[in-house]
C-alpha cells in the first residue's frame, strides 16, 4: 500500500509539472507597438512610415490607445477570439475593440519576433505591420 501511494503521490507530482502553461495571447500584445509598413491588399504595394512620427498602438492586458501623430484617436477595451480564415483556412485570433466584433470584414494577427501584423481577412485586404518598442 505505501508503494500504491509513492507511486500515485509520483504520478500525481509529475503530470502537474508537465503540462505546459500557454501565455495569454493578451500577454503577448502587451506593449507600444509602431506603424512601420501598410501594405496594399489590391497590389501589394508597400507605404513605409519613418520611426519617431507617433504612429504608436499601446496594450495592456485588457485595454488599447492608438495613436496618430502622437494623438490619440481612439481608446477602449480589447479581447481576442477565434475563428476560421477566409485566407488561411484556419484558426486565428481577431482582437475585439469595445465589445464590437466585425462579423463581416475580420482581422487577423500574427507575432512574429517583434513584429505584429494584423491583416484584413479577404483575399484583396490590406496589412499593417507594427514593430514592438517596449
Amino acid at each position: 500500500m505505501k508503494n500504491l501511494n509513492v507511486l500515485l503521490f509520483l504520478s500525481l507530482t509529475i503530470l502537474l509539472f508537465s503540462c505546459k502553461k500557454d501565455k495569454p495571447l493578451s500577454h503577448a500584445l502587451a506593449g507600444q507597438w509602431e506603424l512601420t509598413t501598410g501594405v496594399s491588399g489590391l497590389d501589394g504595394v508597400k507605404t513605409e512610415y519613418a520611426p519617431g512620427l507617433g504612429n504608436i498602438t499601446k496594450f495592456t492586458d485588457t485595454e488599447y490607445e492608438i495613436m496618430r501623430d502622437g494623438k490619440t484617436i481612439n481608446k477602449g477595451t480589447y479581447s481576442i477570439i477565434s475563428y476560421k480564415s477566409l485566407i488561411t483556412k484556419k484558426e486565428e485570433k481577431q482582437i475585439v475593440y469595445d465589445g464590437k466584433a466585425n462579423d463581416v470584414i475580420k482581422n487577423y494577427f500574427t507575432i512574429n519576433d517583434k513584429k505584429l501584423i494584423i491583416s484584413v481577412d479577404a483575399y484583396d485586404g490590406p496589412s499593417s505591420i507594427f514593430t514592438k518598442i517596449n
